[in-house]
């Protein structure tokens, strides 16, 4: 089982926020009543907000109560007993040092490494990169910290922010998180192709008609319309979520599973990752009443929809399409990668859509199926689709999604974590795309809450001669 084997302190900046509550904290419940806690850890809020110990330790207690089912009181008593809050303001170089001051009372070894999660909004990063870079990072106390997407606003505001970053800490201590990766479903598409030779052989360009990656939700912004309306779900999700799928599926599988080797893989295939520019090629849209939430302006454009139509320029996947879509209050929560095979000549006179594929859900339920075509009974060659499935739920030492990345930067591993040369190559594909929408080159189609999307999402493929496949 893995577990946390170094001593260590959190500090949460923004330890008041919505992210904090949701995944910072029942995550750490997680660890600890899994028995993945060290021998002795301390969590330390750190927000504007005036609050002491004891009023922090309850709204911590009732987060967790409130995301986590059957919470053992007495596991969550032991983990509120070695939180405590400290407050202080951002751009304040005191309160960075009275954080100091607190962390040596309060911890009982010397021997531990410290976590600084970044809880907050972009827009606070640089204070507290100075404050911590001053303070807590000249200590004699190992140091990490975990970003959270977004990594900048485009190419260029990403270089800006590594140098700022790099400037105070050493690229060891970084750790960008994208919490897609750390689902096994989406690590589980690298290798299941590294651990089964069915799928090297399929997954190649000349077998392929064209892939299929979809991330639905059935939620709306759920009150985030200040982050929201400002990012859109263009750089939200396709410029992170998406395109990682794509290259967990697509990119060459490294002789062994180290940080490097995998991110130098990601960063050769996202470099010859290409949209081809045309608005014809791409679908922006909008769920009605979107407009209607608070903090959205009446005449606000964010697409909370996108379909598009990618390629790889490489020699194994030149001439095949890939399709993207992701969008907000859809009709459920489904993410799903499909690969359409080309028939061959037999398959082809069956007539059209009478193609095999690779099926795999990666949420809400992961299973990976095969859609083969088998024949009925009788004299005449007429067939049926027959789907073999299997479910590939983790089994073994399995966690969520952030209790897994908070594990691996307390071990001090990079390789479920992004690095700043794969950000940079997301945001060259991804700007030129914004800049159409900024300049209203590509409509806005409202859509339907509950349904699967823009009607014009559908005639993106269909011109093709494809279709979207809804497995749900």
């Amino acid at each position: 089982m893995i577990k946390a084997e170094k001593n260590f302190t959190m500090i949460i900046f923004g330890a008041s926020g919505s992210l904090a509550k949701l995944k910072i904290f029942p995550s750490l419940y997680e660890l600890i009543s899994e028995g993945r806690m060290p021998e002795e850890f301390k969590i330390v809020g750190y927000s504007r907000t005036e609050k002491t110990d004891e009023e922090f330790r309850a709204e911590f207690a009732e987060s967790v109560k409130h995301e986590v089912e059957n919470v053992d009181d007495k596991v969550l008593d032991e983990l509120v007993s070695n939180v405590f809050y400290h407050t202080g303001q951002y751009d304040n170089h005191d309160d960075y040092v009275g954080l100091c001051e607190r962390l040596k009372e309060i911890e009982e070894t010397e021997d531990r490494v410290r976590v600084g999660y970044f809880s907050v909004p972009p827009s606070v990063f640089d204070d507290i990169i100075k404050g911590v870079g001053e303070t807590l990072n000249k200590e004699d106390v190992e140091l990490r910290l975990i970003f959270e997407k977004p990594f900048g606003e485009n190419y260029v505001t990403s270089k800006e922010l590594k140098r700022k970053i790099f400037d105070q800490f050493e690229r060891n201590q970084v750790f960008l998180l994208d919490h897609y990766l750390g689902k096994e479903a989406v690590f589980n598409l690298l290798s299941l192709r590294y651990a089964n030779s069915i799928f090297s052989y399929l997954i190649q360009g000349k077998n392929i008609a064209n892939i299929q990656i979809t991330a639905m939700e059935s939620v709306d912004i759920e009150g985030r319309a200040g982050y929201f309306d400002n990012v859109g779900i263009l750089k939200d999700m396709v410029q992170s979520h998406l395109f990682q799928i794509l290259a967990f599926l697509t990119m060459y599988i490294p002789r062994s599973f180290e940080s490097k080797l995998v991110h130098q893989s990601k960063v050769h295939l996202l470099e010859n990752m290409y949209f081809e520019g045309s608005p014809e090629d791409i679908v922006r849209g909008q769920y009605e009443g979107y407009r209607g939430h608070d903090g959205v302006s009446e005449d606000s454009n964010t697409e909370t929809f996108v379909a598009l139509k990618m390629g790889i320029d490489s020699t194994n996947w030149h001439g095949v399409p890939i399709y993207l879509r992701t969008g907000k209050s859809l009709k459920q929560k489904w993410t799903s990668v499909v690969i359409e095979f080309a028939p061959h000549q037999y398959q082809k006179k069956l007539g059209e859509g009478r193609t095999n594929k690779l099926v795999m859900i990666l949420q809400p339920d992961e299973s990976v199926s095969f859609h083969l075509l088998t024949k009925q009974g009788g004299r005449e060659l007429q067939f049926d689709e027959e789907v073999t499935s299997k479910p590939i739920y983790c089994k073994g030492d399995c966690t969520s999604e952030h209790t897994r990345l908070l594990l691996e930067c307390i071990a001090g591993d990079h390789m479920l974590f992004l690095d700043f040369p794969e950000i940079y190559e997301a945001w060259k594909i991804i700007d030129p795309i914004g800049e159409m929408f900024e300049n209203d080159k590509v409509p806005l189609d409202m859509y339907e809450v509950g349904g699967v999307g823009p009607k014009s999402a559908d005639e993106l493929i269909e011109r093709d001669g494809f279709k979207w496949h809804n497995f749900f």
